[in-house]
């Protein structure tokens, strides 16, 4: 067999370089002189491990990843990949950040993708010792070459993808969903709960209510079926495989309604939500609840009366603000939410709600383990709301001061079409704004300019506002 002679030419230059013979080499390397001998004569007999060439590079005072380039024709003696070689490898240089080198190796791998099902391997043993990021050229290795549209792996990688993907940017989360919403019924079951419960929590975010009602659909049909079979195992006493989900099956169960029940609200069929608050507001029935478990159905008992609250004052019963306001006193977690119902709710109602803001002003905590996306939607439905109730009452400073934090949340959220309802609401009365409000304004419409990301349309319009401003305060020098 032949081996990679010019990684071996280039360890003996560099051993020589340094003073040493094959002897003292041995035994500085701990490498024994036969065993050295036999990985780096000009007629090898061996193939050189990664983990002897990292004691090499020790040795000689190289530095990490050392002659890691050369040593891809290592990997792939006689022209196949040797998983002996390939995967101790490319797991070394995702450690060393050698992209590079693993780009050149899964690109020599792919000419037979029979080695798909290793970059795979590799891919989700990243994954379970947490290298996520590190995992994802693998994932999206896999994604790129797999011939089965139907496969189990391909599911799975899209669906690590997704995962990885979401963040603050809401058009990044967008697109992401959009890849992996195909693929959500191929995953093995778990995976599935979970990715049912991530795309409704993505689809509130961008407020597309049709497709939040879609997935609750689809979860709660789920989760039926699940927590049936796991009951029915338990009757049987069959052997019991835990499913590895992320959360308590109560919490699918939960979620699902809940998240039906949002989506009816957002679209105005109150009456409709009502009953899917029902299907999560005492779900103490559960079996083999543990800890967590009962205290995830507390949550939802919470959630049920704050939400039944929220459809009252979406419905106009504004004689129950006195007891809503009370209630978000108690659960201050609750506050940010509750007010931006409320807040809707009286400017749609015109209901005066001063001493609820006074007495709740100060206890807006961003509830736990709450996701930065949706708690800063709210931030930012609040500023909009309130900025709108505010200008009906004549308060043009604390309409600016509103509308200025509503358009901070936008841009933390690439929202351009938000962003363009806050600026089209601060328009209506900059005109008596103070100084130091129309600077503010002025440095957020120059943070969104430079924001490619942003709809062209939209930023055209922010550079005349900009010149708009320019004119102003010439004319006021």
């Amino acid at each position: 067999m032949e081996y990679a002679i010019a990684i071996r030419t280039e360890i003996r230059k560099c051993m020589q370089k340094r003073g040493y013979n094959l002897s003292n080499f041995a035994k500085a390397s701990a490498i024994t002189s036969s065993h050295l001998s036999s990985l780096l004569s000009e007629y090898p007999s061996r193939p050189l491990s990664v983990q002897h060439l990292d004691r090499i590079n020790v040795t000689l005072g190289n530095p990490e990843g050392c002659f890691y380039e050369l040593y891809v024709d290592e990997c792939f003696l006689s022209g196949k990949p040797h998983r002996s070689r390939v995967k101790p490898f490319l797991l070394r240089c995702t450690e060393l950040g050698k992209k590079d080198c693993i780009e050149q190796v899964l690109s020599r791998m792919m000419e037979d993708l029979n080695y798909l099902s290793l970059v795979f391997e590799i891919a989700e043993e990243l994954h379970f010792k947490g290298n996520i990021q590190e995992a994802l050229v693998f994932y999206e290795c896999v994604v790129e070459h797999e011939r089965y549209q139907h496969s189990e792996r391909l599911a799975v990688s899209q669906y690590r993808l997704f995962r990885a993907a979401l963040g603050k940017d809401l058009e990044k989360n967008r697109d992401a969903v959009t890849r992996f919403a195909p693929f959500r019924n191929r995953l093995p079951v778990n995976y599935q709960l979970d990715g049912l419960l991530q795309l409704g929590r993505v689809y509130f975010t961008l407020r597309d209510w049709d497709r939040l009602g879609q997935y609750a659909d689809e979860l709660c049909g789920l989760i039926k079926i699940v927590y049936h079979e796991e009951v029915q195992k338990k009757v049987r006493k069959q052997e019991h495989v835990p499913l590895n989900t992320e959360r308590s099956l109560v919490v699918y169960w939960g979620q699902g309604y809940l998240m039906k029940a949002t989506a009816c609200e957002k679209q105005g069929l109150y009456e409709e939500s009502k009953k899917y608050i029902k299907g999560y507001a005492d779900l103490s029935w559960f079996e083999d609840l543990d800890e967590q478990g009962k205290i995830d159905v507390e949550n939802y008992k919470t959630f049920a009366v704050a939400n039944s609250y929220t459809l009252d004052m979406l419905m106009g019963y504004a004689h129950n603000l006195e007891d809503y306001t009370q209630y978000l006193f108690d659960h201050p977690h609750e506050v940010l939410p509750g007010l931006v119902v409320i807040t809707e709710a009286a400017n749609k109602y015109g209901f005066a709600i001063e001493d609820t803001l006074a007495k709740l002003s100060n206890r807006m905590l961003k509830p736990e383990h709450q996701e930065e996306n949706i708690y800063t939607g709210w931030r930012l439905n609040f500023h909009y709301q309130l900025a709108i109730y505010l200008l009906r009452n004549g308060q043009i400073r604390d309409v600016a001061d509103n509308i200025l934090k509503m358009l901070e949340a936008t841009i933390l959220l690439n929202n351009s079409s938000l962003f363009i309802q806050g600026i089209s609401l601060f328009e209506s009365c900059k005109d008596q704004v103070s100084e130091f409000q129309r600077n503010e304004y002025r440095n957020l419409l120059e943070m969104v300019k430079k924001n490619e990301s942003f709809d062209l349309s939209h930023r055209n319009y922010i550079t005349l506002l900009l010149l708009g401003l320019d004119k102003t305060k010439s004319n006021l020098l």
